[in-house]
């Protein structure tokens, strides 16, 4: 039964239940159920990932996309060791701050000037932050997620009451939706933030269209690239699409792991940070900024982005051929590019999809491959041609296993 596989896991979440709310950090929610997926982890190295009752999986989530290169790079983590060593949190501004700046600065044509953070939700928060002193205005627009912070989830019974007449969400495929939010609020939106996920297919027109609307009407243009940076050739999807956003939020794949965010832009919009209360006190770790400059490296001289993409085609074509050899009503795509693969089951039937989703996702675990059902996947340098066959081996076997259940169901 699949529910003896995670005996240990299933008491660390006993344990958990009494201390931590939610029983464990991060989302709280198990892949499919608490009995019937891990919920605990002990290792991993490479792509490969092993749980507390000693399964090993090939890992598609990659900690969330925070390691583009793979669990435990030595050269990496390295890299951050021999910054400890020196103090890596000094009283003080250290010399490493200026060097790092200036690295990000370099591999984005539209950036002048960065300002140093430590994770994603951070980076988003400080680049509306930035605009809204650059402009003088106070709402924003979004699509996408960009995080935990108030602003990111408005109509959430647990933050201030107000925030959704500030932060207004718009349908990043929908060009009317925008131009409609300037229309409702003239010379009052600050910025658009856009996740590039929310764009699909991701072609450069809709982005284009999306920041022209928005200059027209006097807003900045923020492209949170917190999960998307580094992982398309030539490094970033503004790169790959010829855009120049106006501030640039980066993280996850930038450090391999190591927690360091940023947000990089144009001289005259980043210069109204001057004096800004954006300061925390671990902002200033310099381990965690020795591990970036080591993962840029090795991305650049790897040719990492290029092989993240070979591999992510290979999956998702795989998985599309799968799907339509067995008649499954599902599809695999990029979200929004072949590193950041995703498979969705698509029956009209809500039912049908929740049923085949949980019986494929945990059929995958018990071969040993561990995929998210609800979260884009990420692609690591780790991966090999080798596990990605592996995987549609799998994937077969664990799709016909999906449909007999359903069918029996």
């Amino acid at each position: 039964m699949t529910e003896e596989r995670y005996t240990s896991s299933r008491k660390w979440l006993a344990r958990a239940e009494r201390v931590i709310p939610g029983s464990h950090h991060l989302s709280g929610q198990a892949l499919t159920t608490h009995a019937r997926s891990p919920m605990y982890f002990e290792r991993g190295r490479g792509c490969r990932i092993t749980d507390v009752d000693g399964h090993e999986y090939i890992d598609y989530l990659m900690a969330f996309g925070a390691f583009l290169l793979g669990y435990a790079d030595p050269e990496v983590d390295a890299a951050a060791r021999k910054e400890l060593e020196q103090g890596s949190l000094l009283s003080m501004n250290r010399p490493q701050h200026v060097l790092f700046a200036e690295a990000l600065i370099e591999r984005f044509a539209s950036a002048d000037m960065a300002v140093l953070l430590k994770t994603g939700s951070e980076a988003t928060t400080a680049a509306l932050r930035i605009a809204r002193r650059a402009t003088g205005r106070r709402r924003v627009a979004r699509a996408g997620y960009h995080g935990w912070h108030d602003w990111s989830l408005p109509l959430d019974p647990s933050v201030p009451a107000g925030l959704d007449a500030q932060v207004l969400e718009f349908d990043s495929n929908d060009p009317h939706s925008l131009e409609a939010l300037f229309g409702a609020h003239p010379g009052e939106i600050a910025a658009v933030i856009l996740a590039p996920e929310m764009v699909l297919p991701p072609t450069r027109e809709v982005f284009q269209a999306i920041q022209d609307t928005t200059h027209r009407h006097g807003a900045l243009f923020v492209l949170d690239e917190v999960k998307t940076a580094f992982r398309t050739a030539p490094g970033s999807v503004q790169a790959r699409l010829g855009l120049k956003p106006d501030l640039t939020t980066v993280s996850k794949g930038l450090s391999n792991g190591w927690p360091v965010a940023a947000v990089v832009g144009r001289r005259d919009v980043m210069s109204s940070a001057a004096g800004m209360h954006l300061s925390a006190t671990y902002h200033g770790d310099t381990a965690a900024m020795a591990a970036a400059l080591t993962t840029l490296r090795i991305v650049e001289e790897r040719g990492v982005a290029d092989h993240v993409w070979a591999l992510g085609e290979r999956l998702i074509d795989g998985l599309n051929a799968i799907v339509r050899e067995l008649d499954v009503p599902a599809v695999s795509f990029g979200e929004p590019f072949p590193p950041m693969p995703f498979l969705k089951f698509n029956a009209p039937n809500p039912e049908t999809n929740g049923a085949l989703r949980t019986a494929f996702f945990e059929a995958m675990l018990v071969r040993g491959v561990l995929m998210h059902p609800r979260h884009m996947w990420f692609i690591s340098y780790a991966h090999q041609a080798a596990d990605i066959d592996t995987t549609l081996e799998h994937a077969r076997g664990a799709m016909k296993v999906a449909l007999e259940q359903c069918r029996a169901a």
